[in-house]
């Protein structure tokens, strides 16, 4: 009887356990579709957004654009690109590139919030969070910038890069002293301070 109940007991113990893996698998692809989509939908803005429309006689006569000498303008035509084809990946990978400039670039909000995610969905938490900022705060939305970097550093903690969480929640209140985030920022660095390696 008693070898029935240890076996009944490790069985259950065994189906939660298989039930807790499939549970986060799912969660992941979850997690990974939805970031998909939502780069896809912010492609799909970037397409359906009107283009000036040349004259028939002038795109006939008007010469190939050249390829711009400047390597930040490239960079700039490279990311609204790859966003506008759906491919984050790509624009992730040229941002990357000319990160140390990154304030030359000029985009709309909508170009920096698709970038923001594309580069969220390659982990490059810092880079994201920079991106995202910069398209809620050229939009004038002070509450959405400070959302976006809480945003970020949450991913950032959860995915176990507690120092880029902490520079992100440092940020916030540096920027935003009288944050409405700020309790809920100086919770999660505590928590995040417990993460980080002992000295």
């Amino acid at each position: 009887m008693q070898a029935f109940v240890i076996l009944a007991t490790l069985a259950v113990v065994v189906g939660v356990v298989v039930w807790v893996v499939i549970v986060v698998r799912k969660l992941k692809a979850r997690k990974a579709f939805e970031r998909e989509r939502e780069a896809q939908f912010v492609a799909e803005m970037l397409r359906a957004k009107p283009q000036a429309v040349k004259p028939a006689a002038a795109a006939v006569s008007a010469p190939p654009p050249a390829a711009s000498a400047d390597p930040i303008a490239a960079a700039g035509e490279a990311i609204r690109a790859a966003l506008a084809a759906g491919r984050g990946a790509d624009a992730a990978m040229a941002f990357v590139g000319v990160v140390a400039e990154r304030t030359r670039l000029t985009f709309e909000p909508a170009i920096w919030e698709g970038l923001g995610r594309a580069l969220l969905a390659q982990g490059t938490y810092m880079e994201a969070a920079w991106a995202l900022h910069a398209g809620a705060a050229l939009a004038g939305d002070a509450a959405l910038a400070q959302k976006r970097l809480v945003e970020v550093a949450v991913r950032a903690g959860d995915a176990g890069q507690a120092q880029n969480a902490l520079k992100l929640y440092a940020t916030l209140l540096a920027k935003y002293p009288q944050s409405q985030y700020a309790d809920f920022v100086r919770a999660n660095m505590k928590e995040q301070e417990k993460k980080l390696p002992k000295a």
